[in-house]
């Protein structure tokens, strides 16, 4: 599933900026559900892969995972700047894995990307638990204790890299939005940045 902004047709183009194929991927998902390794074939041999979840790993053991809700606020700034020496750089594709939704965070992404001539696509993992999920997240009501039984599954599988928690998981199931599109993510209306991890992807 992917949904494309041409440059060319958004206001913050600049014409001057054009560069052809360049690539923008804004990974969307749920945690344990395949986002990085579909961000990692997305980026191939040419591109990057940006996580913020990066910072909270040890750079001397990057098995070594030491999450610390405190400097969410520092990761997610320390991220975003790495994606804006890779827009300089020209880098393509550039794969922003993150629960990217219609949220603050994924627009300072978006727009930073378009204003720099890139185009953006909103990418999901292939998976296949994650098709299966996101079928039922279409009728979020009718599916509700089979969405809660994935959420306990998606969050044992998650103690194994990210460690999030099932009640994180449920309330970003209970705020996906199905069928989002790059041009709502560009229109969200501005509001305060959050540090709490389980309200942070709201808008997802």
């Amino acid at each position: 599933m992917q949904e494309r902004v041409l440059v060319t047709q958004h206001p913050l183009f600049l014409p001057c900026q054009f560069m052809a194929e360049h690539l923008i991927y804004l990974m969307r998902g749920l945690p344990s559900c395949g986002k990085s390794f579909t961000a990692r074939q997305l980026a191939g041999v040419s591109g990057i892969v940006l996580e913020t979840d990066e910072f909270f790993r040890d750079p001397t053991d990057p098995t070594i995972y030491r999450y610390d809700e405190a400097l969410l606020p520092r990761a997610r700034l320390w991220n975003l700047q790495r994606f804006e020496a890779a827009l300089a750089a020209e880098i393509s594709p550039i794969v922003v894995d993150r629960g990217n939704g219609r949220n603050r965070e994924s627009y300072e992404y978006a727009s930073r990307a378009i204003a720099c001539g890139y185009s953006v696509e909103l990418r999901e993992p292939g998976a296949p638990w994650w098709q299966e999920i996101r079928q039922l997240l279409r009728d979020k009501q009718h599916h509700a204790a089979e969405l809660e039984q994935w959420s306990y599954r998606l969050a044992e599988i998650s103690q194994q890299t990210h460690r999030v928690p099932q009640s994180t998981i449920h309330r970003w199931m209970q705020s996906w939005r199905s069928g989002l599109t790059v041009e709502e993510i560009l229109c969200v209306v501005e509001r305060p940045a959050t540090s709490d991890r389980t309200t942070a992807a709201l808008g997802i």
